[in-house]
């Protein structure tokens, strides 16, 4: 209670002490039964009594009003006192009791005290801004403690109490909602960040300001004030880019709302939903591309823009199947071009080429028809292109006369083989000449010394001789010479169509 309404208290006394007397011989005869101070301790007592009575209580009733919460109205107080007297007869010792006067002031201080607890709850209040945010609940405390003030001044306490613990229950309550105020309060600061709406966020945030001054929730709700002008703006410029379909202007500046409120809901959800969309777009286009370049064949192009459509949605079943598309059209186009390859080396009569060609495609697919036939065309004439070749580029082996025969069979094979290209023609033509030379014997002359063994490999041995014509087939030839007591001698010799060849061999070094 403030030291104001103070409670008027009897004043305590103390008794006399047993201190004895010095008594006269009569009163001490008198006193034999009782102690003489007795009767004078009884006299001060019963005047101590009157004072309490009789006194203390008009005393008591000049003391002020305490001043309670209808003070704090517009209209200046008047003097109470002065301006309504009380009406009561004063009160004559008939009148009073010394049991009902201490009801009365325990009344009177029971009131006192509930009025000064309820000035203290009507400070909190005022100081939390009640008046603006709770002006009516206000008005009914103030209306309730006038209404207490009057009883009072009439002296009727009871009701005075009552009226007085009614306006402090309504300041209790109004002050217990404070927590929940505040609360409601930041939810509303909340909310009208997320609307974007700076009038009402202020607002807001002036009431939670009020209701829990220093409150740590405060600065930051603060600081997500301060950058709401800005977030407002970004989130314009995106919703602008937006609509004009620059969606990677959109998300750019929805980020930068982002990074000064990265609480922001409102403005998370719309990043999410604009990167979504930047990348839907990205895919559709990387999709439309990559099929636009499968259409042209350009697959390193296509795989390139599925792939990259592959990484923006991962898992689509779109760009997964789209590289499935891919790899079929550039496997069908590889066998196709392997297929040109091997025709065109077929019509080339290129058969090595044309075999690669063919078993790269059956590596691919090993069910390929044209693949097969072609190999099953080329490999024949390619080991017949070799003989051939070979009969062509080193006539003088026909001088072995089982060469000389399977140069014949090269022949009749290439003669038999079905479409021969120009290529094979003129291989036939030059097989034949080849063959026709190699079969027409020339006359050589091989001349020795007569002690020599002479002998010509593959044709004949010729014995001791000095000189001796041969018929042989063009070609070249080899002679070997022996004789007792000196080192073997050989010579090789080609027999050439149109001219005359001539050979000397003799053993002429002696071991």
């Amino acid at each position: 209670m403030s030291d104001q309404y103070q409670r008027v208290d009897p004043t305590p006394f103390d008794a006399p002490g047993e201190k004895p007397l010095a008594a006269s011989p009569e009163a001490a005869h008198a006193s034999s039964g009782r102690p003489a101070w007795l009767v004078p301790a009884f006299a001060i007592l019963g005047v101590l009594a009157l004072f309490v009575v009789f006194l203390l209580p008009s005393w008591v009733d000049n003391e002020p009003l305490p001043s309670s919460p209808s003070a704090d109205r517009s209209t200046p107080p008047t003097d109470q006192t002065t301006a309504n007297p009380r009406r009561e007869e004063p009160r004559t010792e008939e009148a009073s009791s010394p049991f009902a006067d201490a009801v009365e002031a325990k009344a009177r201080a029971e009131a006192q005290e509930l009025l000064a607890e309820l000035l203290d709850v009507q400070e909190n209040l005022t100081n939390r801004g009640a008046e603006e945010w709770a002006p009516k609940a206000m008005e009914a405390i103030a209306a309730e403690a006038s209404a207490g003030d009057e009883r009072y001044r009439e002296r009727d306490f009871e009701p005075a109490i009552g009226h007085y613990q009614t306006a402090l229950d309504q300041a209790l309550a109004l002050e217990q909602s404070l927590p929940q105020r505040f609360s409601d309060a930041l939810a509303a600061f909340d909310a009208a960040v997320e609307a974007l709406d700076y009038d009402s966020a202020a607002a807001k945030l002036a009431l939670a300001e009020q209701l829990e001054p220093g409150d740590p929730a405060l600065p930051i709700r603060s600081t997500r004030l301060e950058s709401l002008p800005e977030v407002s703006e970004n989130v314009a410029t995106a919703q602008q880019a937006e609509e004009a379909r620059q969606l990677s202007e959109a998300v750019s500046a929805m980020e930068a709302a982002a990074g000064l409120d990265s609480a922001h809901e409102f403005v998370a959800a719309e990043l999410r939903r604009l990167r979504a969309a930047l990348t839907e777009q990205r895919f559709n286009a990387a999709m439309s591309e990559g099929y636009a370049a499968l259409d042209e064949n350009s697959f390193d192009r296509a795989q390139a823009r599925f792939e990259r459509a592959a990484k923006l949605v991962p898992g689509s079943a779109e760009a997964a199947t789209a590289l499935q598309e891919l790899a079929v059209a550039r496997t069908a186009a590889t066998l196709q071009a392997l297929q040109r390859r091997g025709e065109g080396f077929v019509a080339e009569e290129d058969w090595e080429q044309a075999i690669g060609a063919f078993e790269e495609a059956l590596a691919i697919d090993g069910s390929l028809r044209f693949a097969r036939e072609g190999l099953a065309l080329a490999r024949p004439r390619a080991v017949l292109n070799k003989e051939l070749t070979a009969i062509i580029d080193q006539p003088e082996r026909l001088v072995d006369a089982a060469i000389l025969r399977e140069a014949r069979e090269s022949l009749a094979r290439a003669k038999e083989a079905a479409t021969p290209g120009p290529k094979l023609r003129a291989q036939i033509s030059e097989v034949e000449s080849v063959l026709t030379v190699a079969s027409t014997p020339l006359s050589v002359s091989v001349r020795s010394d007569g002690a020599t063994e002479v002998t010509v490999y593959k044709v004949a041995r010729l014995g001791l001789f000095e000189e001796r014509q041969l018929e042989l087939r063009p070609g070249k030839y080899t002679a070997v010479g022996t004789r007792r007591g000196f080192r073997d001698v050989r010579v090789v010799f080609t027999v050439t169509p149109g001219e005359t060849a001539s050979v000397y061999i003799a053993c002429s070094e002696a071991i």
